[in-house]
């Protein structure tokens, strides 16, 4: 049974935290270690996850003192496990998520399914958490020539609709990020350019690039509590003004990275929503965007 180490980040939210561990110390797979990266230990968090963890043997806390976005702080963790070289997987997992029992098996039952291909990211069938029976995606694809990325899946009733499909997204969600360790070898850790949002898709589309193929087991469900994924579509019609110059500026730097030649349809993609927002009075997204389209 190989190894598997279960990467959490952490930031403020120890709450929900607590409660994916306990789905992951109920699955049925054993052979595991669980990561929790604590970011800036906002809301005493550390002393909660500490406090909950002390008699946990599978739980190991890495305190990161400065916030520096997603990807700095799942990297930590990914050179942690490839320093002590016990695990030969990992699994980045959102911690505003909750497993079903088999997710992790199931996990590894499709990895052996394939073991005959160049497999990059295996994501999982990620369902609405509050509503379990909606599908939140089953992976990601990306139209280059119009700049913009659809989540498969997003929003239907789960009929068993994509459980006897070969899934080959371009690109699996971040909330749940399955892979063999050797793929980090051959392309580098998670993308450290963003701060937020889009590295997940750029981890797989340089995986893509490299000739890895990246698949979505669906067998293995994990509720996400995210009730918008913002990051994870282009252009999402949601809009969080905490958030938002992450999303457009990631967004951007994202097609300038990997399709240069389509950057100029991405400009276009963002005027044209900063036009469709100031018509229906939404000035404070519409000059997030203008700040982001003039590089401000």
């Amino acid at each position: 049974m190989s190894k598997l180490s279960i990467i959490l980040v952490n930031y403020r939210t120890w709450q929900d935290t607590i409660e994916c561990i306990d789905s992951i110390l109920c699955n049925d797979y054993q052979n595991f270690e669980i990561i929790i990266v604590e970011v800036s230990n906002q809301n005493n968090s550390f002393h909660e996850l500490e406090k909950y963890s002390e008699n946990i043997e599978k739980v190991k806390i890495i305190e990161f003192p400065e916030n520096k976005g997603f990807a700095e702080a799942n990297n930590i963790a990914i050179k942690y496990v490839l320093e002590q070289n016990k695990s030969d997987f990992l699994w980045i997992l959102n911690n505003d998520t909750v497993i079903k029992k088999d997710s992790i098996t199931e996990l590894f039952k499709f990895y052996e399914s394939k073991k005959d291909e160049k497999i990059g990211f295996i994501g999982s069938k990620l369902m609405y958490y509050d509503n379990p029976e909606i599908i939140q995606t089953v992976g990601g694809k990306i139209n280059k020539w119009l700049a913009i990325s659809k989540l498969i899946g997003k929003g239907e009733k789960d009929i068993g609709q994509f459980d006897n499909q070969d899934l080959k997204p371009d690109y699996v969600i971040g909330a749940a990020m399955f892979l063999h360790k050797k793929i980090i070898s051959e392309i580098g850790l998670m993308p450290t350019g963003y701060f937020l949002y889009s590295e997940d898709i750029d981890w797989c589309v340089t995986a893509q690039k490299a000739n890895f193929e990246n698949f979505t087991a669906t067998k293995s469900v994990v509720l996400h509590k995210q009730g918008k994924t913002i990051g994870n579509k282009y252009l999402e019609e949601d809009f969080n003004p905490i958030t938002g110059k992450y999303l457009y500026s990631s967004y951007l730097k994202f097609f300038k990275k990997h399709y240069i030649i389509h950057v100029p349809m991405a400009y276009f993609m963002l005027i044209k929503k900063m036009f469709g927002r100031l018509a229906r009075n939404k000035k404070t997204e519409a000059k997030i965007i203008l700040n982001v389209i003039i590089g401000k």
